[in-house]
C-alpha cells in the first residue's frame, strides 16, 4: 500500500497525530453529538482541515468528502444528531451499531473473538472505566485500547519493548479491527445522510491502515 504525508515529517509525529485523530473519532461513534462537539466541528469548518494528509485511498477520499459543501447548512446540528442516534443508537432501528460482535466475518465465532480480544487488554492491563456502559468490543474502547498501545510505543526506550509493543499493536488492528471496521464503514456510507459519518468512518479505515504501514516502516 502507498501511503504519503506532506503535513507532519517524521514517523513518531505522525503517530502522534494519529493518537489525536482516533480520540476524535472515537468520541464521535461513543457520544452524542452534543456531548462530543461534533456539530461544532462542523460548523466551524475544522473537518475540513485535518493534521495529516495521507495518500491511502480511504483517507482521501474521506477527506474529500469532508472539504465538500454541508448539504445540512444552518440545520447542522439536528442533522448530525438525528444521523448519529439511526446510525449508532442502542434501539432496534440503529443500522450501524460500532461493535465487532455485530460485524464478525460468517461463521468466525463471536466467544472466540472476545476471548482473544480480552488477551491483547489483559497483556497491557487495559480496563475501561467503570462508569463506561460500552463493551469491550464496542469501536470507541478499541480505539482507545489502539491510543495506549500507540502511546507506549512512542514512549519507550528499549528498542525491544518497543518492538514488540509495534507487532501487537500491528496486530490487533490488522487481525480485531480491519475486518470488521471495514465491513461497518461501507456500511455506515450506504446507511448516513450525513457527510460527517461517512468521513469519520472512511477516516478510521485509513488511519488505521495508515499507522500499520507506518509501523511496518520502522
Amino acid at each position: 500500500m502507498s501511503v504519503g504525508y506532506n503535513v507532519i515529517s517524521t514517523t513518531d509525529e505522525l503517530l502522534q497525530a494519529y493518537t489525536t485523530m482516533f480520540l476524535f473519532m472515537g468520541s464521535s461513534v461513543s457520544m452524542e453529538p452534543g456531548k462530543g462537539g461534533l456539530p461544532s466541528l462542523c460548523e466551524q469548518g475544522l473537518l475540513r482541515n485535518l493534521p495529516i494528509t495521507s495518500e491511502n485511498k480511504s483517507f482521501r477520499q474521506a477527506s474529500n468528502l469532508l472539504k465538500s459543501p454541508c448539504p445540512h447548512s444552518g440545520d447542522c446540528s439536528n442533522a448530525i444528531s438525528g444521523n448519529y442516534h439511526d446510525l449508532f443508537g442502542s434501539g432496534r432501528d440503529s443500522h450501524t451499531q460500532p461493535s465487532a460482535s455485530i460485524w464478525l466475518n460468517e461463521g468466525e465465532n463471536k466467544d472466540d473473538y472476545q476471548e482473544t480480544l480480552l488477551e491483547f487488554y489483559e497483556k497491557y492491563d487495559f480496563r475501561k472505566n467503570e462508569f463506561c456502559d460500552l463493551d469491550y468490543d464496542h469501536l470507541g474502547i478499541q480505539i482507545l485500547f489502539v491510543n495506549l498501545l500507540l502511546e507506549k510505543y512512542l514512549t519507550q526506550d528499549n528498542d525491544f519493548v518497543k518492538k514488540v509493543i509495534g507487532k501487537d499493536l500491528s496486530l490487533f488492528i490488522t487481525e480485531k479491527m480491519l475486518p470488521w471496521v471495514t465491513t461497518w464503514a461501507d456500511a455506515v456510507a450506504t446507511a448516513s445522510y450525513t457527510k460527517c459519518y461517512t468521513g469519520i468512518a472512511g477516516l478510521l479505515v485509513g488511519s488505521l491502515q495508515d499507522v500499520v504501514c507506518l509501523l511496518e516502516r520502522r
